[in-house]
């Protein structure tokens, strides 16, 4: 079962997560937050400063390499290069090869790879037809570590998935600048028009 961590500033997150990437009892990390780009900037910022984190996997859902791409694009705020399901490219100072989580169900994979980041699972978890197979895959994953990045996170749907992560932190980045305010209050007010409670 999970440990669950209350919403973190950047700072704290930052402190955390590196705890847990050398916590050898820990193997898989849900990471939380209303803010995606945040969330993928400061994951692959913090692995790339881990000095024993460098072969990686990024296994995408139901996105394709080129959606993948632009999500990381807007992330990183970089430009990248274009990707194939081939290749080992160098992403933020990593070594990051690509797969699709749908091709890894009847096996093992990821060994030998220090880290697999599971990118976008949105669809994985809340669809109920796709996530008894995701549970499979995430299985399968042989990574030291895998990381599970979720989007459009305004739902208690990734607490579905809680008895298989090991710890799930909650990044909180509203603070950081005008523009997180204003789409916190924007978000805030959806769902109060919806008869919905923030998820955390």
């Amino acid at each position: 079962m999970a440990e669950i961590i209350e919403k973190m500033t950047p700072e704290k997150f930052a402190d955390r997560f590196s705890e847990l990437m050398m916590d050898q009892r820990v193997h898989n990390i849900l990471v939380r937050g209303y803010f995606d780009d945040d969330k993928v900037l400061l994951t692959f910022g913090i692995l790339n400063d881990l000095p024993h984190y460098k072969n990686g996997t990024l296994v995408i859902g139901n996105t394709r390499v080129q959606d993948e791409k632009i999500f990381l694009e807007r992330g990183l705020r970089k430009t990248l290069p274009r990707f194939n399901l081939r290749d080992i490219f160098k992403i933020y100072g990593l070594n990051i090869q690509f797969t699709q989580w749908k091709k890894n169900r009847d096996f093992r994979f990821n060994d030998n790879k220090d880290f697999a980041i599971f990118h976008p699972v949105q669809t994985a978890i809340s669809d109920i037809s796709e996530r008894d197979k995701f549970r499979k895959v995430l299985a399968n994953s042989k990574a030291r570590k895998n990381i599970l990045i979720t989007t459009n996170d305004f739902n208690n749907n990734p607490e579905k998935i809680y008895d298989i992560v090991n710890a799930v932190l909650i990044l909180d980045t509203t603070a950081v600048n005008e523009k997180n305010k204003q789409t916190y209050a924007t978000i805030k007010a959806n769902l109060a028009a919806d008869g919905k409670e923030e998820p955390y």
